[in-house]
């Protein structure tokens, strides 16, 4: 994903208030999701499972995308332009890009919403923006081929999945240097964080291993996926769920016992799972079924899956 120079305008502090207010209630019902092949980011009324508006992006190879954690603003990550694009929420439109390195596949804030941090997946690093002024202030080296990336809910390290080199690069927000690399099972994808624990979908060796987020040894293998990519943990850290692309499935696990206790079927190709902020809900984007499929997780059974989305959703954001 690329970037062109970003645009600041100064407002004052009294409007940027207000703007902001608008944004958050705004964003409130409605997810946003990258369309890789489509050139957009749909806008989904979550009330009615209905795209409400298409964000057009002068780029292709649409892929990680993350609202801030006030809701104003979603980043979006443009693989063929090597750029970020910045979504304001109260518009639905783009106002502005920002520049990172080579093949941008991820992005993600940290709780407070000062830095976002974004993965280069061909480029082998990390960039590392100033929300505040929209600029690169770092770039950090990592594995080979980033492809996962999680915050630890103090914000005080960044997790990332190396595919290629079978790892974990952790990274340290005060100083934005590695400062340990674990190692996992072959081919790290989707990674997750929830109270001690590190949840790794390990896409090659078709299992989930758990770590232990002080040290980085692994607690657990759960084995029998199908090419798992995708990982999310319930706000209780009761379930864990676990997209399979080859399977067109995702798993819910209990994470007390890591018994699998549903395959639940879900569109052709999941690529992303994501879960509410109250736990009731999960919602799974499926790239080549152009669609997502919304999940109950008190019954583990599909809710609705909501056709026709854009070209290849790669990612969904919700306001949280």
């Amino acid at each position: 994903m690329c970037i062109r120079n970003l645009v600041s305008v100064k407002y004052s502090g009294l409007f940027l208030t207000i703007l902001a207010s608008v944004a958050v209630a705004a964003a409130q019902p409605y997810a946003y999701v990258s369309n890789t092949m489509g050139n957009t980011v749909s806008v989904v009324n979550q009330a009615t499972n209905t795209v409400s508006a298409n964000i057009p992006i002068t780029a292709g190879g649409l892929s990680g995308l993350a609202m801030t954690p006030n809701g104003a603003y979603v980043y979006v990550t443009e693989e063929s332009k090597e750029l970020v694009a910045v979504i304001s929420t109260a518009s639905n439109s783009v106002v502005g890009t920002i520049a990172v390195g080579s093949g941008p596949i991820q992005v993600a804030f940290t709780p407070n919403g000062a830095w976002a941090y974004v993965l280069n997946e061909l480029s082998y690093t990390v960039s590392v923006i100033n929300t505040a002024t929209e600029a690169v202030v770092a770039t950090i080296p990592v594995g080979t081929k980033p492809v996962g990336l999680a915050i630890t809910p103090d914000g005080t390290r960044v997790l990332v999945s190396n595919l290629l080199s079978s790892d974990i690069s952790v990274i340290s927000t005060a100083s934005n240097t590695v400062t340990a690399t674990w190692t996992t099972l072959s081919g790290p994808s989707g990674i997750a964080v929830s109270g001690n624990n590190v949840y790794v979908a390990n896409e090659y060796g078709n299992a989930l291993t758990v770590l232990n987020l002080a040290t980085g040894n692994t607690l657990s293998t759960v084995t029998g996926f199908a090419g798992p990519n995708a990982v999310a943990v319930t706000p209780n850290g009761k379930q864990i769920y676990v997209t399979n692309a080859s399977s067109s499935t995702v798993w819910a696990i209990n994470a007390a016992t890591l018994a699998i206790e549903a395959k639940i079927p879900t569109g052709l190709m999941p690529t992303s799972v994501v879960v509410s902020a109250d736990g009731t809900t999960v919602y799974v984007t499926n790239g080549y079924g152009f669609s997502i499929t919304e999940i109950s997780t008190a019954t583990n059974t599909v809710i609705e899956t909501m056709a026709k989305v854009g070209v290849y959703p790669f990612s969904i954001a919700l306001f949280q």
